[in-house]
């Protein structure tokens, strides 16, 4: 396990992600281990499609809700109520602001199987089976399943086949330790190399405590293959915040999910953990979507910084920090 030191340290670390280099997978083994030369595939341009950077290399594409102060989903919104501002200016041109209820789901549902969750375990499944029901719409939306122990396993590959799924969930063993990095940077691979030839909405919810203490990667490896995925992460977190109300693990999965436009949700038993599941089928059927050229556009391949700001008092939006401008080389693969 990770010392206290060690933690610090990455905190530390972290305020300053995804300048430094991350790690990726190769390939969808049933059990993963990440290579050391990973990073390429991380870094690679491929062919599938998202509500991410299109395939103009000056155009950014944006997708994020927007609630109230009491976390209810505002609709009929226009572009007029926003300000956008690309790292740290205004675009130079917005090219489409619409509302988007409707769009085919790709989703990644990883389970924490470590020892840690064992006594809880069976109603996270149950929770887990009902979920993908309810949220896979056979013939428009797929999903998959990736547990992680000490390995990463892929319990089933993408599937709009909801009974073929809900059962993998429930195949899933407890025991052992916990790869969360490692599950997250595969998730994120999967996602973003899957073919695709229509616009579609990229999700990775996870299940679990946060406290990673087996992955041959780290957490900036995690958020960067999440970055260049442009997938949102959902975290439903199973510490009990009654016992230990500032667990590490909260501030793990934090760091995982508030860059990508995600969050955390408690799940501590089942009744959290159905509420969760719902909050986050509604956010990913209640979003927003904008286009825009940036202002003074490189295609260096860097990281920038990205927000979207309501201009209604009271209202909060939910989106990516920021993205990976798309390097001109990469267009000629």
């Amino acid at each position: 396990m990770r010392s206290d030191f060690l933690f610090r340290i990455s905190a530390i670390v972290l305020a300053i992600f995804l300048q430094v280099a991350g790690l990726s997978t190769a390939g969808c083994a049933q059990a993963y281990y990440p290579p050391a030369t990973a990073l390429a595939e991380a870094r690679g341009i491929t062919s599938s499609s998202g509500i991410v950077i299109s395939k103009r290399v000056d155009e950014v594409n944006l997708a994020f809700t927007v609630t109230d102060k009491k976390g209810r989903f505002i609709s009929n919104l226009d572009a007029n109520d926003f300000q956008v501002l690309d790292n740290h200016a205004p675009p130079q041109q917005l090219r489409f602001f619409q509302q988007q209820s409707d769009l085919p789901l790709r989703v990644a549902l990883l389970i924490d199987a470590s020892d840690s969750i064992k006594h809880r375990f069976q109603f996270e499944q149950n929770a887990a089976s009902e979920f993908l029901k309810d949220i896979v719409r056979p013939g428009k939306d797929k999903a998959f399943v990736v547990s992680f122990d000490g390995r990463v396993h892929q319990v089933h590959d993408f599937s709009d086949d909801v009974r073929a799924l809900a059962k993998a969930v429930k195949s899933i063993k407890a025991g052992g330790n916990t790869a969360l990095y490692d599950a997250v940077i595969f998730a994120c691979n999967r996602l973003r190399n899957a073919p695709e030839t229509q616009i579609t909405r990229r999700a990775i919810i996870l299940i679990t405590d946060g406290m990673d203490t087996a992955s041959r990667t780290f957490m900036h490896d995690a958020q960067e293959a999440a970055a260049r995925a442009e997938v949102l992460v959902f975290a439903l977190s199973t510490n009990d915040l009654i016992v230990d109300p500032y667990p590490k693990g909260e501030a793990v999965l934090d760091l995982l999910t508030g860059p990508t436009g995600g969050h955390i949700l408690p799940a501590r038993d089942e009744s959290q953990l159905t509420k969760a599941f719902r909050q986050i089928e509604k956010a990913l059927r209640n979003q927003y979507a904008l286009g825009y050229q940036p202002a003074n556009f490189d295609p260096d391949g860097k990281y920038r910084p990205v927000e979207v700001i309501p201009v209604k008092h009271g209202l909060k939006v939910q989106c990516r920090k920021g993205y990976f401008a798309r390097a001109l080389e990469a267009l000629k693969h």
